[in-house]
């Protein structure tokens, strides 16, 4: 993939999570709603219908992970971290960040304070 198709990719990425976000506003109609799904949907379209689409599916599954289960991610990527990046491309490396911006997993978790 050349750098600037994963650009692209990448913007078209965010563009589309925002959309889905963008649905569970408040007071938002069902005629809003079905436009914004109508432009994720003709995003998905481009990158799962091109040379790209691995990549595309690669993102789309890495935030589906980070989402639910972000511990598990997290440890995943600090396994991939301490042995020097093995086991994924530069390209999946980047979805991984991204997907991990997304959700909010990029941001360090309040920590808990125990009763004394």
């Amino acid at each position: 993939m050349e750098r600037e198709h994963e650009e692209a990719m990448r913007a078209d990425y965010q563009q589309h999570y925002q959309l889905g976000l963008d649905m569970f506003r408040d007071r938002i109609t069902e005629t809003d709603i079905e436009r914004l799904d109508s432009d994720r949907i003709e995003i998905e379209k481009r990158w799962q219908d091109g040379p790209h689409t691995e990549q595309w599916a690669y993102l789309s599954d890495a935030q589906h992970d980070w989402e639910r289960s972000p511990a598990t991610m997290s440890r995943f990527m600090e396994n991939v971290d301490h042995n020097g990046g093995y086991g994924l491309t530069d390209i999946q490396r980047r979805s991984q960040q991204q997907a991990r911006e997304l959700t909010g997993n990029d941001r360090p978790r309040p920590r808990i304070q125990r009763g004394r």
